[in-house]
């Protein structure tokens, strides 16, 4: 435990290893780990220093734009499946449909608010969007990647936020 708490001093104490390090991070929480990416943010909002939560900022939402691309194609690779799914099984009939109706109904707008809810999983809303997004009729990839990086801005923007609001954090 010691160990670990060594390593994440000099990682944020040293933006070479911090910016990268989170980067990937980002990229991995938006591709395959179902946690908040707010974590993340702790450090820099509690450091004070505002270059250091900007610089934060804009990292965490490319990462989370990079990961969103690759959900994207993967979403235009197995639409095709997931159709040919729903027409042998009358349950997955059913949930792709309503997923289906549920992205056309909200949109980058949805997308935009799941998106930037404090400590709420990045993973789920992006794929559900990539995945029930026919054939990148409803959502272009364009909007898409832009929707995940402004709702990554907004979502640490309401973070930093709310340390402030709470006292955590002096203005």
């Amino acid at each position: 435990m010691v160990d670990l708490i060594a390593f994440l001093e000099e990682v944020f104490g040293n933006p070479v290893l911090f910016f990268p390090l989170l980067f990937l991070f980002s990229v991995l929480v938006a591709v395959i780990l179902p946690i908040p990416i707010e974590f993340a943010l702790i450090w820099p909002i509690l450091s004070g220093d505002f270059v250091l939560f900007v610089g934060a900022t804009l990292t965490i939402a490319t990462g989370k734009t990079v990961g969103a691309w690759a959900i994207f194609f993967l979403g235009i690779r197995v639409e095709d499946n997931i159709r040919r799914w729903s027409e042998k099984y009358r349950f997955w009939k059913r949930f792709v449909e309503l997923m289906t109706r549920f992205v056309r109904r909200t949109r980058h707008v949805g997308l935009l608010i799941l998106l930037s809810i404090p400590l709420m999983p990045d993973t789920v809303p992006i794929y559900i969007y990539s995945l029930f997004n026919t054939e990148g009729e409803v959502l272009s990839m364009s909007v898409f990647l832009g929707v995940n990086f402004v709702a990554g801005v907004i979502r640490s923007a309401i973070v930093a936020a709310l340390f402030v609001a709470f006292g955590f954090v002096a203005v």
